[in-house]
């Protein structure tokens, strides 16, 4: 080869890596653009989508191109194309499944499997869902495993597997804050919403609802958003707030066709169709009916159903005809390979015994290890709870010791200088009933005070009557002029144990000053509810609310012991609140 043609093999291999590096650019910032118009603009997604998937066939980028198309497919199934979307996914999955697995490829049978599911086919839903969440374990993509999850819960819940479908569900929450995941945290927590709603607990659904739209709000998904604002519409009308309901209802039809989310927008009209018959307005009900039928009939019908069928039956007869010839193939190779195969087995089987043996012995040891790490957290745990505990009653201890001396104390020490004074005076033969009317008054005084300390350790009507009464008998001192206090309670009629019903008092006793002191609120509503799954107490204001990271990070000595005493009742406890916009404590205790 001269110099001559050496020059030009270098300036195209040059011409072709740069070529390369612009194309992955520009393919990079396509991608961007495409998530940035999800599920909000279809008709831009398709124009980015346009471009990107000519750079993916170019740059042979196998991965990307399946995402595009999975994204697409999403955006057609939104408007109701339900078959048209079913064949974008037949063919991306045909392609993306001769390449090693990858998380994009999970997304894709997740998305089919979703679709599937909306037309009632949970077989084959719960096939697809199962190929993608076995890609995303063994990739160790906890985005992608949080999403499976969910996925499987779906599947439980149509099936009315309720309790299987929340199990899956609180994984999926788990799994997502590991991830960091806002978009799939919001999803786990209105699918949990979801299934108490079901369960007929539809004040259980609202904090985790709430919660939920607040953090699609932050990532400003439209799709997301549309579904969140109509579980909430659901939500409220099962707890007989109807207006609510129908402005939850109308946000999700204004938001879903902004996006041409035919499917929601469908089961929003029929949604208050019902609720406007309810309410005996038959003019709005109509109209509302009417909206839903014309969507209804647009979405499904006998020629798309067969169609998704037809595509069904065909992408399953290729995929197993591939099968029947590959594994012709693989019989002559393995026939070649026999004899070797025969040769290798007792070397191999001495190889598998050892190795096994080692791998037992290697697995025995670091199983003692991590229980004996395991072991050492939890004595750990409990020593910083113990101490907790301890340091909160010695806090308790002088208070009271404060108050005797301050108190009582001082009262008792004048009353007996007095009482002192009053001996002298008698034994002179003087009578002085003003002083001996002065020493009996601080005595009284000095017993209400003391009954006062007492009632602050234990209530009357705590021992008596229990944890409804005390709670009731505390809140009526409170002055009504300053703090209008509302409490409703159910399933307390029969008494709990002395711990916990004392334990319960004071983490309300403590909310309650909380607010008192720092919120600033004219309202405070407590409801205190006893079930087969256990306790749950919320304490709600209209005050001035906080930033709940600055609360985190620095906790007073009244929070910190209010949650010292949840987490000896092994409950949970969260805030929802926002400068300006009341504080919401729930408190769930289990049974």
């Amino acid at each position: 080869m001269n110099l001559k043609s050496a020059s030009c093999l270098l300036i195209i291999f040059c011409f072709l890596n740069s070529f390369g590096q612009q194309g992955q650019r520009k393919l990079k910032l396509l991608m961007k653009k495409i998530d940035s118009v999800y599920a909000a603009s279809p008709d831009s997604l398709e124009f980015y989508a346009a471009q990107a998937l000519k750079l993916t066939e170019q740059l042979k980028d196998i991965p990307s191109e399946t995402k595009i198309q999975a994204l697409r497919g999403v955006t057609l199934f939104l408007s109701g194309e339900h078959d048209k979307a079913l064949k974008i996914y037949i063919n991306a999955i045909r392609k993306a499944e001769k390449h090693p697995p990858f998380k994009e490829l999970a997304l894709l049978y997740y998305e089919t499997g979703g679709l599937y599911s909306k037309n009632n086919d949970l077989i084959t839903s719960g096939q697809y869902v199962s190929k993608g969440l076995k890609i995303a374990l063994a990739a160790k993509n906890a985005a992608a495993i949080a999403d499976g999850y969910n996925r499987v819960g779906v599947l439980y819940e149509k099936r009315k597997l309720l309790d299987s479908a929340l199990h899956y569900y609180q994984n999926s929450l788990r799994t997502n804050k590991l991830a960091k995941d806002t978009l799939g945290m919001s999803y786990s927590m209105e699918n949990i919403a979801g299934i108490y709603a079901q369960k007929d607990q539809p004040v259980r659904s609202i904090p985790y609802l709430k919660e939920s739209l607040r953090l699609r709000k932050l990532v400003n998904n439209k799709f997301s958003l549309a579904i969140i604002h109509v579980n909430l519409a659901e939500t409220y009308n099962a707890l007989n707030k109807p207006d609510s309901a129908i402005k939850y209802a109308n946000e999700t039809i204004k938001i879903a066709t902004e996006i041409k989310f035919l499917d929601i927008i469908k089961h929003t009209h029929n949604f208050l169709a019902d609720i406007y018959e309810k309410k005996g307005d038959l003019k709005n009900a109509l109209r509302h009916h009417q909206s839903f039928s014309t969507i209804n009939d647009s979405i499904y019908n006998e020629t798309k159903s067969k169609q998704i069928a037809e595509l069904s039956k065909k992408f399953e007869t290729e995929k197993k005809e591939q099968q029947i010839k590959s594994l012709h193939q693989q019989s002559t190779i393995q026939n070649l390979k026999i004899r070797q195969r025969t040769i290798m087995l007792a070397i191999a089987a001495t190889l598998i015994v050892f190795i096994s043996g080692l791998s037992y012995l290697i697995y025995n040891r670091r199983k003692l290890r991590e229980e004996a790490r395991l072991q050492s957290e939890i004595n750990k745990h409990q020593e910083q709870t113990a101490r907790a505990v301890l340091n909160a009653e010695e806090h308790e201890r002088r208070r009271i010791a404060t108050d005797l001396h301050d108190g009582v104390g001082q009262l008792l020490s004048v009353a007996l200088m007095n009482m002192n004074t009053l001996f002298g005076k008698l034994k002179e033969g003087k009578i002085e009933l003003s002083l001996a009317d002065r020493s009996v008054a601080l005595i009284n005084e000095s017993y209400d005070e003391m009954r006062t300390i007492s009632h602050q350790m234990i209530p009357n009507a705590l021992l008596k009557a229990g944890l409804s009464a005390a709670v009731r008998e505390f809140l009526s001192k409170i002055d009504e002029n300053k703090i209008k206090v509302t409490l409703e309670t159910s399933g307390l009629d029969e008494r709990l144990d002395e711990q916990t019903e004392t334990l319960i008092y004071r983490i309300i006793q403590e909310a309650v000053n909380n607010v008192i002191k720092h919120a600033q609120a004219s309202k405070l509503n407590i409801q205190l509810v006893r079930d087969e799954e256990g306790i749950l107490l919320m304490v709600e204001d209209n005050g001035k609310g906080f930033d709940k990271t600055a609360v985190n990070q620095k906790k007073g000595i009244g929070l910190k012991n209010m949650l010292d005493r949840v987490e000896l009742l092994k409950g949970t406890a969260e805030f929802d609140s926002a400068p300006g916009k009341g504080t919401l404590l729930a408190v769930n205790i289990p049974a």
